[in-house]
């Protein structure tokens, strides 16, 4: 027994004949015109000539020629200089205990004291203490570059917290060794 397909073909033949034809897609030109910028005469066509778009280059680093002459530009080595700010501090063992994440300087623009990050989890429980700069140890040298804090976990739980800016910070300063007597 032979059947033939004919009959249903014909049928699909004729819906997609009436079905509405469907808008035509858009196609994205290959190359996009560019406006001339506001207030900027159009340069003048020569005509037959090809018209391509003029595209603005994008701006560049400075070079060190770019510089006015009461500059120069000064390259650092990551051996030579790290960033600090977020930066994690550690005690002498190597554990990590804080984060650095503001430095407070003197009117003369030196460093007086770090304020570290404790503790906390997904900023809870944070509790930052300034210390002073002289408690810190840098390391940039080190393939970690590590900052390593010289106070004792007695000293850190012992120091005020520094909670307001506007207001004058607490720091934690080391005391220095009373003189002996008879040594001067």
């Amino acid at each position: 027994m032979t059947v033939s397909r004919l009959p249903l073909i014909v049928p699909l033949l004729l819906l997609a004949a009436a079905a509405p034809e469907a808008p035509p897609t858009p196609t994205v030109p290959d190359t996009l015109p560019v406006a001339p910028a506001p207030n900027v005469p159009p340069t003048p066509t020569v005509p037959n000539a090809p018209s391509a778009p003029t595209v603005p280059k994008a701006p560049q680093a400075a070079a060190a020629s770019d510089l006015p002459p009461s500059v120069v530009l000064q390259t650092f080595a990551p051996k030579e200089a790290m960033p600090v700010l977020g930066h994690r501090v550690d005690e002498p063992d190597g554990k990590t205990v804080a984060r650095l994440v503001d430095v407070l300087v003197d009117p003369n623009g030196q460093p007086l004291a770090a304020v570290l990050d404790f503790g906390g989890f997904m900023g809870v429980g944070i509790r930052k203490i300034a210390v002073h700069w002289s408690t810190l140890r840098f390391e940039p040298g080190e393939g970690e570059h590590r900052i390593v804090l010289t106070l004792t976990s007695d000293e850190i739980k012992a120091a005020p917290e520094y909670r307001d800016p506007e207001k004058p910070a607490p720091v934690v300063v080391p005391a220095t060794p009373e003189p002996k007597p008879g040594s001067q």
